[in-house]
């Protein structure tokens, strides 16, 4: 009975690159133009190739043998720098890169600078590669590099590094750039893995921060068996700690050029594959013949493989075919939240009202669609802001709009069901979900200033626009708990007093948003909760302060509101 065939995406990928002429092109400038090794400590230097065609553009940076023996052994610590703070997610505080790496690419940047503008210049393909701490330093430029770059821009980079370490943390990995950077590495060179503990790592290495370095962009391993691609961070750095748990501790410089040789014959003749046991499963089977294939022995190194067999499950489904269904079941639930929105106000009662004093199997029904919806804005959210800053302002452009209909229709709900049981308080300080703030700085940040024009064309369609301020309903709320304050026997002096300032200032913003045509009419039906707000308000300025006028009081008072809409 004849087995199926092995899952080897891994493997077929990494044939595709060895075969390609890029690679072979991005290595054939390095030997040529490598430093005196008499430069010490450490001397990295750019060197700029024209050569062979006019559409191709060669950016190596040339590193003397020294740097693999000084500055890796004492520069393994991760710093902060101004200078990529921009790759910085907003997730996090800070992006940290590799001390030695830094300080080359510092004490060349305002060569740099220079060799960014001629290359903003040029058109075709444009290549930026080097070999150990020449490619990090690679690295760093590529990004430096599509950080000034439009992204209709006629030369786009790619990074292709060989034998390099790790150069940062948490903060490179979530990046759209990815993509841009291809790193080989064989599983006999020790440099790659040099910041990762092991049992090999050199006594002279400094690992206080090892543990926080993590690779990006997609790795080509290879070995004398054969190569594979990976672009899983988590894998990789398993796999860069096993390998570099293995090789000799004496750093030795590793012939990439002979190993790619050899790799290439490999792929074109095909060799036989590594024997090994099936279990049948030729995920999984394929998942631990890749990793063989580059020296990882994943029973004996305690590899789980468990993820990558669930993404290689996916890549044999369509991918596209399950967005385009999320979408689709997104704006379903879009359509029937607005249907229940035209249904509340055919009834007189009012969109957040009619849910706040729904019947539950309705209220149920409605809760289901809210969570779905949710669940959706807050991945698409955590998504941007794992990003670098410009790219996640980028990401979230093409959908922010919708994002901002999202808010506006779904977090009234959730404010009624925060204060529907009458114990809610504070809403928008204590229950506020971050998704939902960062949808409203996202907002305020793209907007533009109104024109006369803008308002003039709100006031025409104000009938069907909803409440701009998605928290309009917890201030009504909270307008509501004051008034109570008011006029409970058990509060204190300073209680009321407090609670008359916020209503004070609540009647400016209700006011503010009236004018701005920024909520809608539904506010003034007569059992909503603004207008229950609006008789207990008005009856303690009737028993208690008879001659408080305020802009809101008089506009109440005349009927005005009738006909807003």
């Amino acid at each position: 009975m004849s087995q199926a065939p092995l899952f080897s995406s891994a493997g077929e990928l990494a044939n595709l690159v060895v075969n390609s002429n890029l690679i072979d092109v991005a290595w054939a400038n390095i030997p040529e133009i490598q430093i005196d090794p008499a430069a010490f400590p450490c001397s990295v230097e750019p060197m700029v190739d024209y050569s062979p065609t006019p559409n191709r553009t060669i950016v190596v940076f040339a590193s003397s043998p020294n740097c693999t023996q000084y500055p890796l052994r004492e520069g393994g610590d991760l710093v902060q720098s101004s200078l990529f703070q921009f790759l910085c997610p907003n997730e996090c505080s800070s992006v940290s890169i590799n001390k030695a790496a830094l300080y080359l690419f510092t004490s060349l940047e305002s060569q740099l600078h220079g060799l960014k503008t001629k290359l903003s210049e040029r058109e075709g393909q444009l290549i930026i590669t080097g070999h150990s701490l020449g490619g990090s330093v690679a690295a760093l430029f590529t990004l430096y590099l599509l950080d000034s770059m439009d992204k209709k821009s006629k030369c786009r980079p790619i990074c292709i590094t060989f034998g390099s370490p790790l150069i940062g943390d948490f903060g490179l990995q979530h990046s759209q750039w990815n993509s841009f950077f291809l790193h080989v590495v064989s599983n006999k060179d020790p440099v790659p893995g040099l910041f990762l503990p092991s049992r090999r790592s050199p006594p002279t290495s400094s690992h206080s921060q090892t543990s926080v370095y993590k690779p990006f962009g997609t790795y080509l391993l290879c070995s004398e068996h054969g190569c594979a691609c990976f672009d899983d961070p988590d894998l990789i750095l398993k796999i860069l700690t096993v390998a570099s748990s293995e090789v000799s501790g004496e750093l030795q410089v590793v012939d990439y050029g002979e190993l790619l040789r050899k790799l290439k014959n490999k792929a074109i003749w095909k060799g036989p594959q590594l024997a090994g046991e099936r279990s049948g499963n030729p995920f999984s089977d394929g998942i631990v013949m890749e990793l063989k294939t580059i020296g990882i022995d994943t029973a004996k190194h305690n590899i789980d493989i468990s993820e990558m067999e669930k993404e290689a499950r996916s890549l044999t489904k369509n991918t596209k075919a399950s967005e385009a269904k999320k979408l689709n079941n997104i704006k379903k639930a879009m359509a029937q939240l607005e249907w229940y929105k035209k249904k509340a106000e055919d009834e007189k009662k009012g969109y957040y009202d009619c849910f706040r004093n729904e019947e539950k199997t309705r209220h149920v029904k409605v809760q289901g669609l809210m969570a779905e919806l949710t669940t959706y804005w807050e991945d698409m959210v955590a998504e941007a802001e794992r990003k670098p800053q410009k790219e996640g302002k980028s990401f979230r452009t093409g959908w922010l709009f919708a994002g901002t209909t999202y808010r506006r229709m779904v977090e009234p709900l959730d404010i009624a069901d925060f204060y529907k049981g009458g114990d809610g308080r504070d809403y928008i300080n204590s229950k506020r979900s971050q998704h939902y703030k960062l949808l409203e700085q996202w907002y305020k940040e793209a907007a533009k200033p109104p024109t006369r024009e803008d308002l003039d064309s709100k006031k025409k369609k104000v009938s069907v626009l909803l409440t701009e301020d998605s928290c309009f309903w917890a201030h009504v709320e909270e307008a509501i708990l004051s008034c109570q304050s008011l006029t409970n026997a058990n509060s204190t002096t300073e209680q009321r007093e407090s609670s008359w300032g916020n209503l004070v200032m609540f009647g400016e913003y209700v006011m503010e948003q009236i004018e701005n045509c920024a909520v809608s009419p539904e506010i003034f039906l007569s059992g909503s909760s603004f207008m229950t707000w609006w008789g207990e308000y008005k009856a303690y300025i009737h028993n208690f302060r008879n001659f408080y006028s305020s802009r809101l009081v008089e506009y109440m008072k005349r009927g005005s509101y009738n006909q807003y809409g």
